[in-house]
């Protein structure tokens, strides 16, 4: 399960073409960019690529490895990295997207990109962390700014020029493909920057970041609001056994599928155990829990509904709810990684802050008002994107 839910493509009206070289690599290093310094510019051969961190990337052919900073602001040190096809070049450049709060730069990512004829580029949005701390943002709002959408437009302006230089000619086409923070990425790129790219991929686009984190402490809250309340991972397939049994027909068609999920009406409370606590039965303080999580957060003033529940359907679906809501260990859930790093680090800048404190009406308005215009790629209008020549579909 990512960060989002929904799933979108832009694409581009225009074809692609391919092209020669006319600087050296590393020639490169002497290259002048707008606050931004080169540390790197290496002639890379084929074959095995250890990068700075994750796994060694086999079959990697040649390529001119470039690296730098990028520091727009004082408090700013974006680390980037660019990688540009010795032979080959398709002409195009394919930017490599992030997940969870950035941090690192994804360089399976350029890998792939770079097998594929691609000149390609990466960043870790200005700071080093894991995806799931934010402790980086507190009394640092100019890396906010720059995790929220700085980042990636510089690295892309700086890769433009890089890919100008050593092939002697302009990117003919530029797109991005990415997802979960990487699909906001991709919309706030739309949005703010719509000449950057020519296509955009957004898939599961984490982006109304404020309201989804709002959500990851709403859920934290329901299972945490008592002893009683969490719902160990044994006890996901009897949850959604009773869903499909609930809503799998609502098609037409029994095909352990829910095709609509916002149709499904189910009721946890059929789930309640008649007697002492079983395998297939959830305790009245569970059964709470599993409603809220479904109906999502609401404003306890207005009763406005803040953002979408959890849709009924993927409880036991590997790699959903037992990683992201209710694992093991109840506390360590990813979403609520997320939802205190947020709410803690980038909203409320206090290292003491717990999900406990969390007010679902003037809290929630704080975020939207000062993490929201930075981090939230939520506005439709894509006009001055489709005047640059990209179209979109859904």
């Amino acid at each position: 399960m990512t960060l989002g839910s929904s799933f979108l493509v832009v694409v581009s009206l225009l074809a692609s073409g391919a092209t020669g070289r006319a600087a050296s690599c590393e020639s490169l290093a002497s290259l002048k960019l707008p606050d931004t310094t080169i540390t790197l510019a290496a002639a890379t051969p084929a074959g095995t690529f250890t990068p700075p961190y994750g796994a060694a990337l086999e079959n990697v052919p040649e390529f001119c490895r470039v690296t730098g900073r990028i520091t727009p602001t004082g408090d700013s040190n974006i680390y980037f990295e660019v990688w540009l096809p010795t032979s080959g070049w398709n002409g195009k450049f394919l930017g490599v997207g992030n997940g969870g709060f950035a941090g690192t730069i994804g360089y399976s990512g350029l890998a792939g990109n770079l097998k594929r004829g691609y000149a390609t580029a990466g960043t870790d949005t200005g700071h080093e962390a894991q995806g799931t701390d934010a402790t980086w943002a507190f009394r640092h709002p100019e890396k906010v700014i720059d995790f929220g959408y700085r980042a990636l437009h510089l690295t892309t302006a700086d890769a433009k020029s890089l890919v100008k230089v050593f092939y002697g000619e302009p990117v003919q086409h530029s797109y991005f493909d990415s997802c979960s923070d990487g699909g906001r990425e991709a919309l706030m790129e739309a949005q703010r920057f719509p000449e950057d790219f020519n296509g955009i991929l957004a898939g599961a686009p984490a982006n109304n970041w404020s309201r989804l984190f709002t959500a990851f402490v709403w859920n934290e809250r329901a299972l945490l609001a008592t002893p009683d309340s969490a719902i160990p991972p044994a006890k996901l397939p009897v949850i959604q056994r009773a869903v499909m049994a609930a809503c799998d027909r609502l098609d037409g068609v029994a095909d352990g599928l829910i095709e609509n999920p916002r149709a499904c009406r189910f009721d946890p409370s059929v789930l309640v155990c008649t007697g002492a606590d079983a395998a297939d039965c959830l305790s009245r303080a569970q059964v709470d829990a599993l409603q809220k999580i479904y109906e999502g957060p609401r404003n306890p003033r207005t009763q406005e509904a803040l953002f979408v529940g959890q849709p009924p359907g993927t409880e036991a679906v590997p790699g959903s709810w037992g990683l992201w809501i209710t694992p093991a260990n109840a506390a360590g859930a990813v979403q609520f990684m997320f939802g205190n790093s947020y709410y803690g680090a980038a909203v409320f800048e206090d290292p003491n802050w717990n999900f406990r404190m969390l007010d679902f009406d003037r809290d929630v308005r704080i975020g939207d008002t000062k993490a929201g215009p930075v981090l939230n790629a939520t506005s439709p209008d894509l006009r001055s994107f489709r005047a640059s020549g990209g179209k979109r579909s859904t």
